[in-house]
């Protein structure tokens, strides 16, 4: 790929994230403020429709769900495209490799542990109010984060390591539970490229391995590298097509988090009962219809022009370079300042409008913050993660030519 189409590949790649991030911001602020959009309670329902839009395409801008299995497509996708380049040589193909591997846990380490330690802080300062709305807006979201421990070294423990190698128990930052399949699934993206990634028959591996990991999200990091694959083969180039595989990918991704019996979702259950009573497994049919409809959209966007435009509008392609900083403070962020917010704005207006001056204060500034943030946290960790590589790769360079001469002498 030459340098114009990279970059406006680069624009239209960061706006769909950006917008992603943002229905993650948006379903956490559901789940505080309108539950029953999410769990389908009646008794939890303070608008008549919010059961109704929760069971419709609609709960797509807010699903976070599928908004995270739309991040770990675009992980795979964008981790692999450079691999797959025409002309590229067995050199070059290695140092990618190799430079993608040694920054990848600083990159996501930092900021994610700098989002721990500023939970903690809004700890040890009283700065968390989630706990006086609760009985406001019925939520189930029920996080005490008072009776979190403070102990410096069980906070430097979650900052850390916690992230990245537990897939459970992210008390202080709970959003971080996608860092260790982030971590894990780029080195899975990183290990494929590396053993198959130029065997010419290494479409039989993505089979098996999509079938070792569907009961996984780790299949979406596959199916990523998968459509960067197909894109340099020009597969499937119709414009009809690219259409219904988009509609098809919007019905997938905006499945419910209710059970999808009774709804216009029902289909998706019932075929992947069947298919888990034929090959025994245990698919999750919301999990699977959410990261197949991200594959979808994903694919669709590679293909019409219309799309590349709108999700290239520099508005969505700030949003995406602020995503990553976005996504990790909003959680501390919605529990401290929207939380206190709400409660004194409960006690003056009705509770939509409360809910929409909330909201809508808010979001100024979360984004302020999430700017500086990007600024620098999540730059200050790309420069770290550069220093480190050119520090191991002079490293490995001073040492070869003292083997090949230890080698030269035996």
């Amino acid at each position: 790929m030459n340098k114009e189409t990279s970059e406006k590949k680069l624009f239209y790649l960061d706006g769909i994230r950006g917008l992603a991030a943002f229905a993650v911001v948006i379903a956490h602020y559901i789940q505080v403020f309108y539950p029953a959009a999410l769990n389908g309670r009646a008794e939890q329902a303070h608008f008549k429709w919010d059961i109704w839009y929760g069971h419709s395409p609609i709960n797509l801008f807010y699903n976070g769900q599928f908004a995270v299995c739309l991040f770990f497509v675009l992980s795979g996708y964008v981790l692999s495209v450079k691999m797959f380049e025409k002309g590229i040589d067995n050199d070059t193909f290695q140092k990618l490799l190799h430079s993608s591997a040694i920054r990848r846990y600083i990159r996501l380490a930092v900021p994610a542990a700098v989002s721990v330690l500023l939970a903690y802080l809004a700890i040890i300062t009283n700065a968390f109010h989630l706990q006086e709305i609760w009985g406001m807006t019925w939520t189930d979201m029920k996080k005490d984060y008072y009776a979190l421990d403070t102990n410096l070294y069980t906070v430097i423990k979650a900052a850390i390591f916690d992230p990245f190698f537990r897939f459970s128990g992210h008390p202080y930052n709970p959003v971080l539970w996608t860092m260790g399949y982030e971590l894990l699934g780029s080195f899975l993206i990183f290990g494929f490229l590396a053993v198959f990634g130029r065997v010419k028959k290494r479409w039989i591996v993505y089979v098996v391995l999509s079938v070792a990991f569907i009961q996984t999200y780790f299949v979406a990091f596959l199916w990523g590298m998968l459509l960067a694959d197909l894109l340099k083969h020009k597969w499937v180039q119709s414009k009809l097509a690219a259409i219904l595989v988009l509609f098809m990918g919007i019905y997938l991704g905006s499945a419910p988090y209710t059970s999808l019996m009774g709804t216009m979702y029902e289909p998706i259950e019932v075929w992947t009962n069947h298919i888990n009573q034929w090959i025994q497994f245990n698919i999750d049919p919301r999990m699977l219809a959410r990261t197949l409809g991200s594959a979808m959209i994903l694919f669709a966007l590679l293909r019409i022009k219309v799309l590349q435009h709108m999700f290239g509008w520099k508005p969505f392609a700030y949003l995406g370079q602020i995503s990553f900083s976005l996504y990790l403070i909003h959680f501390t962020f919605l529990n401290t300042f929207s939380a206190f917010l709400f409660s004194k704005m409960i006690h003056h207006y009705s509770y939509n409008f409360a809910y929409a001056i909330t909201f809508l204060v808010s979001m100024v500034p979360l984004f302020i913050l999430s700017h500086y943030y990007m600024k620098y946290i999540d730059q200050g960790a790309l420069k770290l993660a550069r220093i480190v590589e050119k520090k191991m790769m002079a490293s490995a360079s001073a040492s070869t030519p003292t083997i090949k001469q230890k080698n030269t002498s035996m």
